[in-house]
């Protein structure tokens, strides 16, 4: 698990935490144990940590499921998904949760960096340009951004790809989303 999912994960816990009871507290809302927030990110994570990827997606869309997210939480949440089923190669289903992480939180650099990577394993290069050079633009000071790009570039102009103009780079496309998300 990288050390950004480690983060992200930390970082939603945090965030939901702050809404919920400690452990040792009866829920006051009617949640049972196991189902507040917080025990719901931790099942995600061990899940995920430990290789059981179907059962970390099932944690992961609990979550999403939930009332009451931000719009930034469900955004990271979708990128967790994403990085759980990216990691059981579900390739098109993880760009999915990136695109909806993308439409919760429309700048949000990491849902394009991560969907341009699972684009890049794809062989779709000119997405995954696009994604990952929006990323770069958007947190400039990010250096694994800035690699990923690089290197990218130097793979598409091994492949006879050629990028347009650097300066300009191509928007970003998304997927097609299921009727049930529009």
């Amino acid at each position: 698990m990288s050390k950004y999912l480690k983060i992200m994960i930390t970082a939603l816990l945090l965030s939901l935490v702050a809404e919920s009871p400690l452990p040792a507290q009866p829920p006051d809302d009617g949640e049972t144990p196991g189902t507040a927030p917080i025990a719901l990110v931790e099942e995600a994570y061990l899940a995920h940590r430990k290789g059981d990827y179907d059962e970390a997606i099932k944690a992961y869309s609990r979550i999403i499921q939930r009332r009451g997210l931000t719009r930034r939480e469900r955004a990271i949440s979708y990128l967790l998904r994403g990085e759980a089923k990216r990691d059981s190669k579900k390739l098109d289903e993880s760009i999915l949760d990136f695109t909806r992480a993308l439409r919760q939180w429309p700048n949000y650099p990491q849902a394009h960096y991560f969907r341009g990577r699972v684009y890049e394993q794809q062989g779709k290069m000119v997405e995954a340009y696009a994604d990952i050079a929006r990323a770069a633009q958007l947190e400039p000071s990010r250096d694994s951004y800035q690699t990923a790009l690089a290197l990218l570039k130097k793979r598409m102009a091994e492949a006879g790809l050629k990028v347009q103009n650097e300066a300009r780079p191509p928007e970003p496309t998304a997927p097609e989303l299921p009727s049930e998300d529009r």
